[in-house]
């Protein structure tokens, strides 16, 4: 059996379409979905007669807590042999998608499995994903994102560097991140879609590190894996289409915004990664 943890803000139709998907898959699974404090009440109705049970928090807990304790419910309660914790702007199209996780495990015994991510404009999220391994890495990415804290801070500066990559797109080649094509092990993972076999989720409180709020889960569970010994596995034969950064553009219509709220918020969560890694705490 299969448990799904999706994690709700504000995109309702996305997180319908999500369920939906998931109801479509080949074989036993559970669907628990976890509101950071966004729901309606017509909202809370609709969800609890669609999926098996609906955690509504009382207060927006951030990525890795809210999706925590949807995993410790459905691992609680429903005691799976994979846990996929998917964000709600997902869809899985595969109907074979569980016995495609089953084949890889027996194959590799893998304690977390990343999927090839499909966008919708045909970039943003893609697996393996590119980790900060060391300490120099978290600083020289802390200083670029500082850098660009004081443009998006002020509006003038802002319409600068907007402009600045206009004409930089015309002159030099754009980069175009692709999925790998070969399954990989050893290798770091994006948020978006992990599946964690029993073997990991019992090894663990939680299965996301509670240190931060929002942005480079990925590299503290990257460190987990390193700092453990754990089995990391990216295969491009699963498959999940990711509408990316869905929820933000709900709740920042402007660019600019947006653009603040992210660059904060990586900025803080960098910060505890670079205090962990001098500390050389296990996460």
């Amino acid at each position: 059996m299969v448990a799904f943890v999706i994690l709700h803000y504000k995109n309702f139709n996305d997180t319908l379409d999500c369920i939906s998907s998931i109801k479509k898959l080949s074989g036993v699974k559970k669907i628990v979905v976890v509101d950071n404090h966004t729901l309606q009440f017509d909202e809370k109705k609709q969800l609890e007669d669609t999926c098996d049970k609906l955690l509504c928090l009382k207060k927006n807990e951030g990525f890795a807590r809210a999706n925590n304790i949807g995993s410790r419910f459905a691992i609680e309660n429903y005691h799976p042999d994979f846990l996929v914790v998917i964000n709600n702007d997902t869809v899985i199209k595969q109907k074979d998608f569980l016995k495609i996780i089953q084949k890889k495990y027996l194959k590799y015994h893998f304690d977390i499995l990343g999927p090839r991510i499909i966008c919708e404009e045909g970039s943003g999220s893609v697996n393996p994903y590119l980790p900060l391994k060391n300490i120099e890495e978290v600083q020289k990415e802390l200083q670029v994102q500082k850098r660009l804290l004081k443009f998006y801070r002020h509006t003038f500066l802002y319409l600068g560097l907007v402009l600045y990559m206009k004409l930089k797109h015309l002159f030099v080649k754009k980069n175009v991140f692709k999925n790998g094509e070969e399954e990989m092990l050893g290798v770091a993972l994006h948020g978006c879609a992990l599946i964690f076999s029993k073997q990991y989720y019992h090894k663990f409180q939680n299965v996301f590190c509670e240190k931060t709020f929002l942005y480079h889960e990925e590299s503290f569970l990257y460190l987990r894996l390193q700092q453990h010994h754990l089995i990391s596995l990216y295969s491009p034969d699963l498959e999940i289409v990711h509408k990316e950064g869905a929820s933000l553009n709900i709740l920042y219509h402007n660019q600019r915004k947006r653009n603040l709220f992210r660059t904060q918020e990586i900025i803080k969560s960098l910060k505890i990664l670079e205090d962990v890694m001098k500390k050389g705490e296990e996460v």
